[in-house]
């Protein structure tokens, strides 16, 4: 059952206030989350500085799960001081560790809430609280878990609810669409309740195809239907939603997932959204990134439900329904591939095509091209047929770079193949080849009837639908007009009064039906013909032979057959009356002057008819599963057919005469039965028994013989030996079988049948009273066949044809007539067909010998030691057992058989089979077992499964045994689950209050639980927690729900009377004295509360645990303007005392002031161009007025000046040179005025300098002196830079720096070296370009040097080419790398080439040949075998030839 949230407003245990955690007197302001549905409650309306109230930044996530998984919430929350976390439930308890498991994650900050095992008495609406000392936040999140084996519909759950008056339950709607498992037997023709699902949630277009595939034709019928169906569902679904639209059916998306979307507004957005596949409910997660099958996650408005990892049990009727109103519906459907693509070979701008057949209509399929979906375009084509069963891509224009492998996708169903493209070797060289009209590929086969096949056989499903529905339409229509049934009169033999009554008939020959196939008819005569009465499937009926041109038909009954006709008189004949169930009763031979027909049983079938006449002859009457039944033997003189039993077979007929022969029954299955021999004076055939087997017949006349009756089984029964002067049949028993008929003048009576189809003993004739059948036999083990006969009589043993006899294993033993062979030790040679002979008669059955499955002892003694895994690893079991055939595996956990799927992986190999259980959790442990089992047996191995897990938290509450000033004592109980191993000892831990830190006391053994804490202080309370060890870790801890104090509580007194330092607007400084009386114990510090003017609240400055040491405090938590008093209490060991009379009252204000600047910038400087702010910040007590000047002057109406509170900013948009000045800020209030100036520079890089000249005034002085640059008279702050460069250092150094001249005098100045001298001028805002000077100095010593006449000689440097660097030899091991080198000279560049064994490999693609600058190198990937050899380097040039060689060996 799928247990739904009882939302309620009561308070269960362990949610909301406790005792001081919770206290419910805090009452404070709602605020708002940014995360929506978080509710926030602040204790005091403003927050100290630097604290918050709690707040959850991800909030726990709604789960609907399935009974028996892990399901767990997660939250995180922010608060300052760091909230607690407490989880709750609406309707119960989750202090029980072993169901509910409250965890905190340090490094995500993540605190979960895990049930692991989760069971449906568990669904609720669960609250999250985090609280702190400045409020608290709440959240709350729904819990819905589904039971295993819950269906839509379930009655005895139905009946249960209305047994308990929860009528609520009983009235509400239920889809119509229930599970295959529960479906009712639907009626012929009946429309499937899905046809109306789906049409509520199609659109108009799709009405055609939906009434098609659903077999309706009367379109008019249907829309009236449906709307009437939509008013009422539009009515349901209106208490619910609204806006319901965009309805999209369920498609398959290109990541390979199926989705279907809708819109619509919940009216309550409590409501629960329910989803069903087939009429059964199926879970789903809301939660992104899960790895759950199915998703349902809105979008806006918008709802998508979408399942992962598709398969072919994914098709179905998908429905989503909002509490009990159905919403959408939707058919997902599977395709295959008929015919699949195929491999394509195309020459290179040829046309190529792929082609395939799906199982059912589609309109679009999607196609991959090397991994890329493709689309209709230039490139490629996209057909489908007419009957959208045949889908082609088209590459057109294929070249080189289009092959690879394309596929087609319906759903998951997908197909590939490689398309091929050789290039065009006709082509001319370097141009492309023409366009060709050709296409390459397609399947091979013919598409066209492989589809119309497909269509034939979906348009006959239909037809077959329609034809249903329009029969079962007619039938009803026939039952309500037959408002009284017809009278029937039954016919007295050989008189012509019976009343005739026509059946209804369609034709006179056949009968119309679409489905099956008619039946035979009778012989006819003459020129007239009896037809057959229709059954109710609409086969034909059999017709007794006509005659002449006469007939009279029987009589209709009550129940609708038609009773028995009189003999037809001249040329007449009666026909047989239809049974009950349609079929048509046997009719009675003519006669040339009339015969009486057989009357009409109760149970619908005729009375046996007397002897005919002349040329008359009876037809079998036809069984109620359409099949032929026998008809009595016709006769020159007449025959009497037999009567047809109510189950529709054919009763005993008398013997015949003369020239009659008898036909064989027909069995139940339609098959016809044995009829006996003919002979020259007739026979008479055996009755049908009621298992649809043919009855004995009597012995016929002259050289007749009876006909044995068929078995059920469809053997044939024994038939009784005829006679020379002819035989009475026995008449049939109650069972079926017949009585001992009187033999006649040496006559003979044959054996009556069985019920179970054995003939009864008659005197005389050998017969098999219990014959063979066939035995499974275990090897090694004897095995007993036994046949009975009815007189002792001899008999062989045969086994697969061969002759058997007494020896080697087998007895073969007689007892009167009883016959048995006797296997000792079944081998499997012993398997085969054995058959007993005694005279004509035989029996037979087969003996198949095998084994029972067993297990190798050692294989077994290894299964039986247990698994032990700890939580969370994979727990495998293996068992190894002989191959068999039809050996069925099972694995069961603790009596229930597991089944592959989830954490459970069974894997079935030939000699074995694995079990692999993932993730073990603690309640996975118990046995485990793998049973074998094949037709000769079953054999079981039991294993044992051990989980190993830390044990739980120690059993709660922690009771206080004993509390003194020097002592207290705790007691606990053992935990529930020791996590499959015994605890070891317990570990305890102690935290004082007001402390963070936890110490580590101790730990005591397993079986002490309780602990004595003698290192305590008077007055303090602590907090104590015990785990429970064992060796797979520690439990959880129990925690103390107080804290405890050590002995009895002393309060401190009242310090004094605090008392108002100084005032500001932001802060008020107190001070106070100790309280005069302490009662003896020290004083921790002071707590301080404050409370404003005309409210009663005391609102504490600092938490208890948090004291201020010093008797005097800052109060800066205060607002301007707003006037308070404040108290003081003393705080010691045992917490706070009482407060201190109240302060007076303390406006938040600052007092009277001068104006006064703060840390103001006196020198601005600022890039010509940009904006110039001056900022100033101030003090003064009342606002002060503020004046700027510049140069003593009011500034000019383009500059701004912005007043704030504590400041004044002065602000130039776009400075110029001009606007350098000193700027002048005055404040002046009712105190007191100041001053203060800023000088304001507003400057550009400087331009360069002028020309440089150098001049020589001394040995080794240079003057260097310039031009000024233009900015130095705007400029006072500019100056110059000299750098110098000699040809010996060639590096630029600074020589002078800060020159405000126009002159530099550069020392040490040496002959014989260049020397050059730059000059920068520079300000504020950098350097300017630099002026060069020329080149002062020059190499006085240097001689021109004269050729005196002669010419110089031309150098040639061309030169034959020389091998400087050789090869060296290599012996590298196969399949490494090899790399060889040489270098080489020559001018002309030489041209090189590479031998191997006198073969040049310069084009070889084995061999990487490179020639760089002379360095001439070989290199092979990989050795060879083949690779080793001789090597050989030749350079040639115009010049000359070099060459040198080496070996390469190849080592193995």
């Amino acid at each position: 059952m799928f247990k739904r949230t009882k939302v309620t407003d009561g308070t269960a245990t362990g949610q909301g206030p406790d005792a001081e955690n919770w206290d419910g007197k805090e009452v404070g302001f709602r605020k708002k989350s940014k995360v929506p549905g978080v509710m926030i409650t602040q204790y005091i309306e403003k927050l100290p500085e630097g604290k918050s109230h709690p707040d959850f930044t991800r909030k726990p996530i709604a789960l609907t799960i399935q009974e028996g998984k892990f399901a767990f919430f997660k939250a995180i929350v922010t608060g300052d001081p760091k909230p607690t976390v407490v989880w709750s439930r609406n309707n119960g308890d989750v202090s029980d560790p072993a169901r509910y498991q409250s965890k905190y994650d340090p490094n995500s900050n993540e605190h979960t809430f895990e049930m692991p095992h989760v069971k449906p008495d568990q669904a609720d609406t669960y609250k999250c609280f985090a609280k702190n000392e400045y409020g608290q936040a709440m959240v709350t999140v729904v819990l819905n878990v589904i039971e295993v084996g819950f269906k839509m519909t379930k009655a005895p759950q139905q009946q249960a609810e209305v047994a308990n008056c929860n009528f609520k339950k009983v009235l509400k709607r239920r889809s119509k669409v229930v599970p295959k498992a529960e479906e009712p037997e639907k009626k012929e023709g009946e429309i499937d309740p899905k046809f109306w699902e789906l049409l509520m949630s199609a659109d108009k277009k799709d009405y055609e195809r939906i009434c098609a595939e659903f077999g309706v034709t009367d379109f008019r019928w249907m829309l009236k239907k449906l709307n009437e169906m939509k008013r009422e569902r539009e009515e349901e679904q209106a208490e619910f939603v609204k806006n319901l639209s965009d309805l999209k059916p369920i498609h398959i998306n290109a990541d390979g997932t199926a989705s279907f979307e809708l819109e619509f507004d919940l009216l309550d957005p409590s409501s629960s959204i329910y989803l069903y596949k087939d009429g059964e409910m199926i879970p789903y997660t809301k939660e992104l990134g899960d790895k759950m099958k199915h998703c349902l996650r809105k979008v806006g408005r918008k709802y998508i439900f979408s399942m992962r990892d598709l398969m072919p049990e994914d098709a179905g009727f998908y429905q989503l329904d909002v509490e009990d109103v159905n919403m959408f519906s939707t058919d997902f459907k599977m395709v295959d591939f008929l015919v699949k693509i195929q491999e394509v070979k195309a020459m290179e701008r040829e046309d190529a095509v792929f082609e395939c057949v799906i199982s059912a209509p589609l309109s679009k399929l999607m196609w991959f091209g090397k991994n890329m979906p493709l689309e209709q375009g230039d490139k490629y084509d996209i057909e489908v047929s007419e009957d959208k069963l045949i889908h082609r891509l088209v590459v057109k224009d294929c070249m080189v770079v289009d092959k690879g492998i394309y596929a087609a996708c319906a759903g998951i169903k997908s197909c590939n193949a490689w398309l091929v493209v050789e290039a065009d070797k006709g082509a001319p060289k370097g141009k492309k080849s023409a366009r060709k009209t050709t296409r390459a590929g397609g399947s091979g086969t013919d598409l066209q009837k492989v589809a119309q096949e497909q269509q034939q056989k979906l348009d006959k499903e239909r037809e077959e639908r329609k034809e249903k529905i329009k029969a079962a339409r007619e039938a009803a229509a026939e039952a309500a007009a037959a408002e009284e049934p017809e009278k029937t009169a039954d016919s007295g033999a050989g008189k012509d009064k019976g009343a005739a009554v026509e059946v209804e008939r369609i034709d006179k020959t056949s009968v119309a039906a679409t489905t099956t196939v008619a039946g035979d008819s009778g012989s006819g005569h003459s020129a007239g013909k009896a037809s057959g009465g229709a059954k109710q499937d609409g086969s034909h009926a059999d017709a007794g032979g006509g005659h002449s041109a006469g007939k009279a038909s029987g009589g209709a009954r009550k129940d609708g057959s038609i009773a028995d006709a009189g003999g037809g008189h001249s040329a007449g004949k009666a026909s047989g009356g239809a049974k009950q169930d349609g079929s048509h009763a046997d009719a009675g031979g003519g006669h040339s002057a009339g015969k009486a027909s057989g009357g009409a049983k109760q149970d619908g079938s005729p009375a046996d008819a007397g002897g005919g006449h002349s040329a008359g002859k009876a037809s079998g009457g036809a069984k109620q599963d359409g099949s032929h039944a026998d008809a009595g033997g016709g006769h020159s003189a007449g025959k009497a057919s037999g009567g047809a039993k109510q189950d529709g077979s054919h009763a005993d007929a008398g013997g015949g005469h003369s020239a009659g022969k008898a036909s064989g029954g027909a069995k139940q299955d339609g098959s016809h039965a044995d009829a006996g021999g003919g002979h020259s004076a007739g026979k008479a055939s055996g009755g049908a028994k009621q298992d649809g087997s043919h009855a004995d017949a009597g012995g016929g006349h002259s050289a007749g013989k009876a006909s044995g009756g068929a078995k059920q089984d469809g053997s044939h029964a024994d038939a009784g030996g005829g006679h020379s002067a002819g035989k009475a049949s026995g008449g049939a028993k109650q069972d079926g079988s017949p009585a001992d008929a009187g033999g006649h003048s040496a006559g003979k009576a044959s054996g009556g049948a069985k019920q179970d189809g054995s003939l009864a003993d008659a005197g005389g004739e050998p017969g098999i009273t219990s014959g063979l059948s066939d035995i499974l036999a275990t090897r090694g083990q004897p095995a007993e066949l036994t046949v009975k006969m009815n007189t002792d009589c001899d008999g062989a043993w045969f086994k697969d044809g061969e002759p058997l006899k007494s020896g080697g294993g087998i007895s073969i033993t007689k007892d009167a007539n009883i016959h048995k062979l006797t296997i000792h030790s079944c081998r499997d040679t012993d398997s085969g067909l054995l058959r007993f002979v005694s005279g004509d008669l035989s029996t037979e059955g087969r003996i198949t010998v095998g084994d029972v499955p067993e297990f190798d002892e050692d294989d077994l003694h290894k299964f039986s030691k247990p698994v032990i895994v700890r939580v969370g690893q994979n727990a495998a079991f293996k068992m190894p057992f002989q191959p068999q055939e039809s050996l069925t595996v099972s694995w069961f956990k603790d009596g229930t058989e597991l089944k592959d799927g989830g954490g459970v992986k069974i894997v079935r190999e030939p000699n074995h089979s694995r079990l692999l259980l993932r993730d073990c959790l603690r309640s996975d442990t118990g046995e485990i077992k793998i049973q074998l089992k094949n037709p000769f047996g079953a054999v079981e191995a039991t294993s044992q499964l051990i989980v190993l897990d830390r044990p739980g938290p120690p059993e709660g509450p922690v009771e206080t045994v004993e509390t003194t000033s020097s002592v207290i004592e705790i007691k606990w109980n053992p935990p529930k689950d020791d996590g499959g191993s015994a605890v070891t000892n317990y570990i305890i831990e102690r935290q004082e209050r007001g402390h963070s830190l936890w110490t580590k006391l101790g730990d005591v053994s397993a079986e002490k639980t309780s602990f004595r804490d003698r290192n305590v202080t008077h007055g303090k309370k602590y907090s104590y927690r015990i785990y429970a060890e064992n060796p797979q870790g520690l439990s959880d801890s129990l925690e103390t729900a107080d804290s405890i104090m050590a002995g009895i509580m002393i309060l401190s007194g009242p310090p004094g009377k605090p008392k108002v330092v100084s005032t500001s607007k932001t802060c008020i400084n107190l001070t106070w004295t100790p309280p005069e009386d302490d009662k003896g114990v020290p004083i921790i510090g002071y707590q301080v509360e404050k409370r404003k003017k005309d409210t009663n609240q005391w609102l504490a400055l600092n938490a208890i645990n948090e004291p201020i040491e010093d008797v005097n405090y800052a109060v800066k938590d205060v607002t301007e303007g707003a006037e308070y008093e404040f108290r003081v209490s003393a705080i010691n060991e045992s917490g706070a005392g009482d407060a201190s009379p109240p302060s007076a009252m303390a406006c938040a204000k600052n007092p009277n002031m001068r104006p006064c600047f703060k840390d103001p910038e006196d020198f601005l400087v600022v890039r010509a161009g940009n904006s110039v702010r001056v900022k100033i910040s101030y003090e003064a007590e009342p606002p002060p007025h503020i004046t700027w000047l510049k140069d003593d002057e009011p500034i000019a109406p383009w500059i701004n000046v912005i007043n704030t509170e504590g400041m004044s900013q002065l602000v130039i948009p776009s400075s110029k040179r001009s606007d350098s000045a000193i700027y002048t800020i005055k404040a002046k209030n009712s105190v007191g005025e100041a001053f203060f100036d800023v000088e304001v520079r507003v400057t550009d890089e400087p331009k360069c300098p002028g020309p440089v000249e150098l001049e020589q005034t001394v040995y080794g002085k240079v003057a260097v002196s310039w031009v000024p640059s233009p900015d130095q008279e705007l400029d006072d702050r500019l100056y110059y830079v000299v750098s110098q460069h000699d040809s010996n250092t060639r590096m630029w150094k600074t020589v002078a720096d800060r020159l405000f001249a126009n002159t530099y005098t550069a020392h040490n100045i040496l002959p014989g070296i260049e020397y050059h001298f730059r000059v920068y001028a520079k300000n504020d805002m950098g350097l300017s370009d630099p002026s060069q000077s020329p080149t002062w100095g020059a190499n006085s010593n240097r001689v021109p040097i004269s050729s005196n006449g002669v010419s110089s000689m031309e150098i040639s440097f061309e030169r034959p080419p020389s091998i400087l660097v050789p090869l060296k030899v290599h012996t590298p091991p196969k399949g490494y790398q090899l790399y060889m080198t040489c270098a080489v000279r020559g001018c002309p560049t030489p041209n090189v080439s590479w031998y191997l064994n006198n073969t040049c490999i310069n084009s070889d693609k084995n061999y990487y040949i490179t020639n760089s600058c002379g360095v001439c190198s070989m290199y092979i990937l990989r050795v060879r075998e083949n690779d080793g050899g001789e090597y050989r380097v030749v350079a040639v040039n115009s010049l000359g030839k070099a060459e040198c060689s080496t070996k390469l060996t190849v080592r193995d």
